[in-house]
């Protein structure tokens, strides 16, 4: 079933269901551009012809109206409290100012409102352009960590199948050695230990791949007790002085926690012209026969 995308309501009903602070702020904001409405119009005298139908002021209110659906958005949208108070300020003085000089079109205003509507308005604007900047920001971060989501191992934190098979693809250059690992009866882990111990050893187990994986290499858990380690830059000799070394200190970290666990594994080049498809297939043959000659033991492909 296809799920429905993540997007941002803006519905007017959705203003029941904001928290108590943001309608705080919605509230406060309104009143306050009344206030400064009703003071403008109670404080100075209307002009002998006003300007509200002309094309200027016709323009200031649909700026004024596009503020505040901005400013509604803001308070609808899930932001960090730091982006939150700076779009929320930097809107709100924007509008203040954009009140201003609405009524400034009927009404006489001295010089110091003029100063005052103008400071509000480079400073709304400085403002939002700040917050606008740490909402991108966060929007990156939050991408940034969903891609990691998506193709790292959850239990683990090494890469997944989809990820490491994403990278294999583009190192399928002859000459370069693939690890397949599978570690030896890991249901009897689960059946006599349960499962929140056999998770204890994917982790450990995880973790000894990460200490021994090259800089160059790419660890990744393929689902269950499968694992994969890439070597780029790796000869074939290099790579099965590694693949014994994980088997060995895989044999001692098993009887170092009094869960005896060892491991199975398949060292494969990869030949001139061969499809990734067969470099696994070929390497994962040699991980069976190395299950079927008695386990905790490397062989080649």
């Amino acid at each position: 079933m296809m799920k429905s995308p993540l997007r941002l309501s803006v519905h007017p009903a959705r203003l029941f269901s904001l928290p108590p602070g943001r309608r705080l702020a919605l509230l406060c904001l309104l009143c306050l551009l009344l206030l400064t409405a009703g003071l403008d119009a109670a404080s100075f005298a209307r002009l002998p012809e006003h300007n509200l139908y002309t094309i200027g002021a016709l323009a200031e209110i649909i700026n004024v109206l596009t503020l505040l659906f901005m400013f509604w958005v803001v308070q609808c949208a899930a932001l960090s409290p730091r982006t939150y108070l700076f779009l929320t300020l930097g809107l709100g003085g924007w509008l203040v100012s954009g009140t201003i000089d609405l009524m400034d079109e009927a009404y006489f205003q001295p010089w110091w409102l003029s100063t005052v509507e103008d400071s509000l308005r480079s400073l709304g604007m400085v403002a939002t352009a700040w917050g606008g900047l740490l909402m991108v920001q966060q929007m990156y971060g939050t991408q940034v960590r969903l891609s990691s989501l998506a193709m790292s191992d959850e239990l683990t934190g090494l890469s997944n199948r989809r990820a490491f098979r994403v990278v294999l693809a583009s190192h399928a250059e002859e000459g370069t050695p693939l690890l397949l690992l599978d570690l030896d009866h890991f249901k009897q882990i689960n059946d006599r230990h349960g499962h929140d111990t056999g998770d204890d050893v994917l982790r450990d187990f995880s973790t000894l791949l990460r200490r021994l994986c090259p800089p160059d290499g790419v660890a990744a858990r393929l689902g269950g007790e499968e694992f994969a380690m890439l070597l780029p830059g790796f000869s074939g000799s290099q790579a099965r002085d590694l693949a014994e070394r994980i088997r060995s200190e895989t044999e001692a970290l098993g009887a170092g926690e009094g869960i005896p666990f060892t491991v199975s594994l398949a060292v494969g080049t990869c030949r001139a012209g061969e499809e990734v498809g067969e470099w696994i297939r070929r390497t994962d043959l040699a991980l069976y026969q190395a299950k079927a000659r008695g386990r905790n033991r490397v062989e080649l492909a």
